[in-house]
């Protein structure tokens, strides 16, 4: 699937486009393959890695040329990111119902928002 939103997408597929699949696949991979005592650090900098990725791997990859997009599915893997604790959790800074709401209300806005900029972009 063409990763690039166009205006005719219904709902379903910008929510799906804005996913970056790939990228939460190699987090999933990786942050089980990081060992528990090492999870503090290495969650961190998997994190990091990944989310300085994200746009890049878009670009480059996926053909995604719309700026709004690529930083919003940036944004969409941070939100994914919380709402499992991932790094978050061992430095102490992870509410899992405060991820709950945060994953509920960002997977229903995002698409709007989208709808939104393009009506206006």
């Amino acid at each position: 699937m063409p990763r690039e939103i166009k205006k005719q997408n219904i709902y379903r597929e910008r929510l799906l486009k804005l996913i970056p699949s790939e990228i939460v696949a190699a987090y999933i991979f990786l942050q089980g393959v990081i060992p528990e005592e090492e999870s503090k650090w290495g969650l961190l900098i998997v994190t990091v890695i990944l989310l300085i990725l994200t746009p890049f791997y878009l670009q480059k990859f996926q053909k995604v040329t719309n700026l709004v997009q690529i930083l919003i599915t940036t944004l969409s893997f941070s939100v994914w990111v919380y709402s499992l604790g991932g790094p978050f959790k061992p430095w102490g800074l992870y509410q899992p119902w405060i991820g709950s709401i945060i994953l509920v209300i960002w997977t229903l806005i995002v698409p709007l928002i989208w709808n939104i900029e393009q009506e206006t972009g």
